[in-house]
């Protein structure tokens, strides 16, 4: 079967799925994270910071998203980014500097969440796409959209992040762009439900088993299976305590890596894998520092 975009469901997909189906389902792994790297950049938020779980999953992100206004979005928003960067010890610095450094974060988180609840992913997307939060990218705004779509019956916002990116480019020949493209992003849910019809799940379920397979090819990252529930840093990532200097180095490769995920040119299989190799290295580099 071919969706309204000409694109059938990737041969890759439904072998991931045929084995995914058969094992019953099971969800993503739970993620370990440094509460008290959170609570030191997040101090006023402490006390939410103590109520999520520890490791934390995506059911237990979704509870967390309560209420709608500022103060739940921007409580629902740190959820998701603990559960975004898990073990990544910048991600706290990230993510105060999001809520610090713009002046209307609350008001705009809310907004973007009232809109996915009525409008959808989609149109949610679009309208945060004109009304940017600095040092907020499309992996991790995404993921915002995503718990806060939980349980609508509007159209779905899903995760599109580099993992994504990478296995529709390999997998289904098609680039898909990280710099606010909505059309881009609105071809990409429609697809994702499309194909999850045809296979029987959620929208959900094609964007995790996507990421899940491209985390696999990584076996030393904090996603790629069993040790993902660990609370020790792995695969390049720095510790929650880690330095200000490196943290700050480590920032910069990632916003590299952000870059280069958002160029329009079409890069080859090879150039990406080059590319995040290069990243991984200097990566471990930088940690040798520490």
């Amino acid at each position: 079967m071919i969706d309204a975009n000409g694109r059938a469901v990737p041969a890759r997909l439904r072998r991931l799925f045929a084995v995914w189906d058969r094992k019953g389902r099971p969800g993503q792994l739970a993620i370990g994270w440094s509460r008290s790297s959170w609570s030191t950049f997040l101090p006023v938020h402490a006390p939410l910071l103590a109520r999520l779980p520890n490791p934390i999953d995506r059911a237990a992100v979704v509870a967390s998203v309560r209420g709608d206004d500022e103060r739940a979005a921007v409580e629902a928003f740190i959820a998701a980014m603990v559960w975004g960067y898990g073990r990544v010890g910048y991600g706290p610095f990230r993510t105060a500097r999001v809520l610090t450094e713009n002046k209307d974060a609350a008001p705009i988180l809310r907004e973007a969440a009232d809109r996915v609840r009525s409008d959808g992913g989609p149109e949610a997307f679009a309208w945060l796409a004109k009304n940017r939060l600095n040092w907020l990218g499309v992996a991790f705004a995404t993921k915002y959209l995503f718990f806060c779509s939980a349980g609508s019956s509007a159209t779905p916002a899903l995760v599109l992040d580099r993992l994504v990116q990478a296995w529709l480019r390999e997998h289904a020949g098609w680039r898909v762009r990280l710099d606010w493209h909505a059309a881009d992003y609105r071809e990409y849910v429609h697809t994702a439900i499309e194909w999850a019809f045809e296979l029987g799940c959620a929208p959900a379920d094609v964007e995790y088993l996507m990421f899940a397979d491209a985390a696999s090819r990584n076996p030393t990252g904090q996603w790629a299976g069993p040790n993902s529930t660990g609370d020790s840093a792995a695969g390049g990532q720095p510790p929650g305590d880690a330095r200000p200097d490196v943290m700050a180095v480590l920032d910069a490769l990632d916003e590299a890596a952000e870059a280069f995920a958002a160029l329009p040119a079409t890069a080859t299989p090879s150039d990406t894998a080059d590319f995040e190799r290069g990243l991984q290295q200097l990566r471990q580099i930088v940690l040798g520092h520490q």
